[in-house]
Formats: structure tokens, sequence, C-alpha cells
């Protein structure tokens, strides 16, 4: 069973939990995005994954962000 809680809530639900006998709950400190992780760095590894070099992003970036200054002036 996997249960997820509202950041507002995380206090209340973890003091619902420590009411429970120790040995009834497992806490798996596994953030949601570890498998998501992986599979990225798989695809990467295996060259499946699309990229482009820092510079050539990084350039792309800079040209849309002085396009919005341009038309903010």
């Amino acid at each position: 069973m996997t249960i997820q809680v509202n950041d507002l809530y995380a206090e209340e639900a973890l003091k619902l939990l420590s009411t429970l006998p120790e040995e009834a709950i497992t806490i798996d400190p596994k953030p949601w995005y570890t498998d998501e992780v992986k599979r990225r760095i798989e695809e990467y590894k295996s060259g499946k994954m699309e990229t482009i070099p820092w510079n050539e992003g990084w350039e792309e970036i800079e040209e849309f962000l002085n396009g919005l200054d341009e038309r903010a002036s």
C-alpha cells in the first residue's frame, strides 16, 4: 500500500502513524522520483535519450530570454 499525504497534513499523518505499534508499519524513505531518475539515467547511458551540448542549450535559453526582454521594452 502506498499513501501520499499533502505536505500541509504531514505532521498529522506522522502523529497518526506514531500511534501504531512499531512493527505495524515500514516507512520507505525513497523519494517518489527515484525510479524516474534511474530510468532517465539508463536511457541516457544507452544513447536513447536525445541530448544537446550545454553551450547550444544555453544559447537557446539566452536567445529566448533576450527576446522576452526586447518585447517588454
